[in-house]
């Protein structure tokens, strides 16, 4: 039975880099992006497997099971989950985080009409999945909610309007500086406001409680971490951080927001609604040890796309764990000193001797290494090179279908990629990503359908 340790919330600093970004510098780092990627259909479901996939609470080395998966799994407990809505949500949040960028990719070239359509669709589709669990259902409802609210901000900029703020989240500090920047490009003075505003953008993380504890159920670290997700991110531009969520990236956009405003003050008109992420400081890659000897997760939106979740972490069982450290650190080293273009063909390479290792510790070492890689590239706006080691994890296999909607995810990501490289299939990849997401949970809805009946229900 595939369990998962939750070893709970990472608030680890994240560095800042020594130069702030300029408009324009992400177009002109990127590049066209000339793979094709297929999307990949799941075969028919498989019955369930009479051999466990993983015993112990621990990941073993090897195990018949995963040479024999070729698809979804059957049951909740081979993912590691005590029930489907606990599958579920995981498909929910990649349905919703694709449906943002999509959105995301429409306001970045001003279609804010578009842009409100795709948050109104997004939401419903969000909506539309059947949770039942008290544990999960508020992650669902926070996440939805979060793309009504964009989108009835977008709907309302196609008027030149801006919906009336509340509170004093940090979302609700984005929508005043959204109607100071339509005031600025009407040519008012704004710049009491601007100023007004700055203040309460410095206080804004007072609106955000507490993180949960270590004592905290999942459930409620879950939560904690949608909600202060939810209200960190840009509805306009996709500008995340790479890497797990931390209290530092709401404090990077809380200080872009800053930025934007003192622009506004100045006396600046052209791209305000796009300055807030164009001002966001970098980060800077990490080519260390702990970036490629972790425990990877497997699912990329955690480990790699910022996505603000409890970090819940397999725990593999490596013959020699200190060995497999020191190779990374190594590898870490050299990679950090290769030239562009060179990353991906070391990343694959290394990769492929891992090959005639035990499953287990072959599969995640490879995540390890890859995830790590692609982190570190996307940091340096490298996103064309990222995308080809984000390609390696395709199609999935063995290990892979023991993770919810690992497929779906992985397509998100790779549309993320392609959306920052400025490829012209974004759209078409986190499309699919969505259809495969709904695909997964309609799979999961037949599976439960089964055992109500199975059980006499």
């Amino acid at each position: 039975m595939l369990r998962l340790l939750i070893l709970g919330l990472l608030f680890l600093p994240l560095t800042a880099c020594r130069s702030s970004k300029k408009d324009g510098d992400v177009q002109k780092m990127q590049k066209k992006v000339a793979v094709e990627a297929k999307q990949v259909v799941a075969p028919a479901p498989p019955e369930p497997l009479a051999i466990p996939a993983v015993s112990g609470g621990r990941i073993g080395r090897d195990d018949p099971a995963w040479a024999a998966a070729d698809g979804y799994r059957r049951s909740p407990s081979e993912y590691g989950q005590p029930d489907w809505d606990h599958v579920r949500v995981a498909a929910v949040t990649h349905l919703a985080i694709s449906g943002r960028d999509l959105a995301r990719n429409d306001a970045a070239r001003g279609d804010f009409k578009t842009c409100a359509a795709a948050y109104v669709s997004a939401a419903a589709r969000v909506r539309a999945v059947p949770l039942s669990s008290a544990a999960v259902t508020p992650v669902r409802e926070v996440l939805a909610a979060g793309l009504e609210r964009d989108g009835a901000l977008c709907a309302a900029l196609t008027t030149r309007t801006v919906p009336e703020p509340t509170g004093s989240s940090l979302s609700a500090m984005r929508l005043r500086y959204y109607a100071l920047a339509l005031r600025a490009e009407k040519g008012e003075d704004v710049r009491e406001g601007a100023r007004t505003l700055a203040v309460g953008v410095s206080a804004a993380s007072e609106a955000l409680d507490s993180p949960p504890g270590a004592s905290a159920s999942p459930a409620e670290k879950a939560l904690w971490l949608a909600r202060a997700w939810d209200d960190t991110v840009d509805p306009l531009v996709v500008s995340e951080a790479w890497g797990a969520w931390t209290l530092a990236e709401r404090r990077r956009q809380m200080d872009a927001l800053s930025a934007a405003l003192t622009a506004i003050g100045s006396g600046e008109t052209k791209a305000l609604f796009q300055r807030p992420a164009a001002a966001l400081i970098p980060q800077r890659a990490a080519w260390t040890t702990d970036e490629f000897a972790g425990n990877a997760l497997p699912d990329p939106w955690v480990d790699v796309g910022g996505f603000g979740a409890p970090v819940v972490t397999p725990q593999p069982e490596y013959a020699d764990a200190a060995a497999f450290r020191t190779l990374a650190e190594r590898l870490a080293t050299r990679w950090g000193t290769l030239r562009e273009g060179e990353v991906p063909r070391a990343v694959r390479s290394e990769v492929a001797k891992l090959s005639d290792r035990p499953e287990g510790e072959r599969y995640y070492q490879a995540l390890a290494l890859q995830n790590g890689a692609i982190r570190q590239l996307a940091r340096k706006g490298h996103f064309f090179e990222a995308l080809l080691v984000l390609l390696e994890q395709s199609p999935p296999s063995g290990l892979d279908w023991y993770a919810p909607n690992r497929q779906g995810a992985l397509i998100g990501l790779e549309g993320r990629l392609r959306l920052l490289s400025g490829d012209k299939d974004a759209t078409k990849r986190l499309q699919a990503a969505m259809t495969e997401s709904e695909s997964f949970l309609a799979f999961v809805q037949m599976c439960e359908e089964l055992d109500k009946k199975a059980a006499g229900g």
